[in-house]
């Protein structure tokens, strides 16, 4: 990425926080961003690549994360958990995925956003003798249920920027390991 794209980027997203992509031009962009609308259509087909650009880079860096980080003899994740690591990636692009999961933002961005939760936790499932006793269709369900749940609560907690990332990574793993039961037995 060069400067000029992430003006064009910032502008997009800037202009998303007041009002739907549906009614944003290139032109409002190349006013925002103050580069020629010319040379926007030189580096961008129209918004929707732009939008495209911003969301393919957050989900590379999420996809970046080692995913080797889960030992299969022991069961257990070398020293963060890969959870962790998402929630880092996560709260480092905090006011780029607020505004993707905003009124205004990108529908699709949390189709995009359940699928690599749901393709990464496939990975670690099926590669774990932890889940051998459960069938492929048990398997899909299991991950599915886990990525809307940690889905969810990333959308929670963009909107509550006061709890720490290691906050909602222990109240995730948490209900992950033990269940919910284990929040009424106190």
């Amino acid at each position: 990425m060069n400067n000029m794209d992430d003006k064009i980027r910032a502008a997009l997203l800037d202009l998303m926080k007041e009002e739907r992509l549906e009614d944003i031009t290139i032109m409002a962009i190349a006013d925002r961003s103050k580069i020629n609308r010319t040379t926007i259509y030189r580096h961008y087909r129209d918004k929707y690549a732009i939008l495209q650009d911003i969301e393919d880079e957050i989900l590379t860096e999420l996809d970046n994360i080692d995913p080797n980080t889960y030992q299969i003899a022991t069961r257990e994740f070398i020293d963060e958990s890969q959870i962790l690591k998402i929630l880092e990636t996560v709260n480092n692009k905090r006011d780029v995925i607020s505004i993707l999961l905003s009124e205004n933002g990108d529908p699709r961005f949390y189709e995009y956003f359940i699928d690599f939760l749901t393709t990464k936790g496939l990975i670690v499932i099926n590669n774990s003798s932890q889940f051998n006793g459960l069938d492929i269709r048990q398997r899909e369900l299991l991950v599915q249920y886990l990525s809307s749940a940690l889905f969810g609560l990333v959308k929670y907690w963009i909107n509550h920027p006061d709890m720490s990332v290691e906050e909602l990574d222990n109240f995730y793993e948490d209900i992950f390991r033990n269940g919910i039961n284990s929040f009424t037995e106190k």
